[in-house]
């Protein structure tokens, strides 16, 4: 593959991940007014189930993921074999800010926020209760 290539196919799978997370953050935010609205006050089989079906979506969309991060993983590691005295300019810059803490740090908050997502809608769903923060509708 070209250099030109890599950095495409990098771009690409980068734009994969980013779509997968948006889609993850997605079915938070479904699962977050189904608590609110019709969850928070069902038994806890239909909790359960609720659960188990958010957590094959959330695990299917973060295998996804890190498929596509092994693919850049590679792609970086065929740019960083190429010869430096050769490469672009855009590519040089790319595989600086991806081996800078930008680039690690960018890649912690994506892991870390899907755990912080997950994570929280079980406490949505097992902890907290709606009637301790508002009161019910009477009409």
């Amino acid at each position: 593959m070209t250099e030109l290539d890599l950095l495409n196919l990098a771009h690409a799978e980068g734009d994969d991940i980013m779509s997968a997370f948006g889609q993850i953050v997605t079915i938070t935010f479904a699962m977050v007014i189904g608590i609110y609205y019709f969850l928070n006050e069902a038994k806890i089989g239909l909790k359960l189930f609720s659960y188990l079906i958010y957590t094959v979506g959330m695990f299917l969309y973060f295998g996804v993921m890190i498929s596509h991060s092994n693919i850049v993983v590679g792609v970086n590691e065929a740019l960083q074999a190429l010869p430096k005295d050769h490469l672009a300019r855009p590519t040089l810059h790319y595989l600086a800010v991806r081996g800078s803490w930008v680039g690690i740090l960018e890649s912690a908050l994506i892991t870390g926020g899907f755990w912080v997502l997950w994570l929280s809608i079980a406490y949505l769903l097992f902890v907290w209760k709606k009637s301790d923060h508002m009161p019910r509708a009477t009409h």
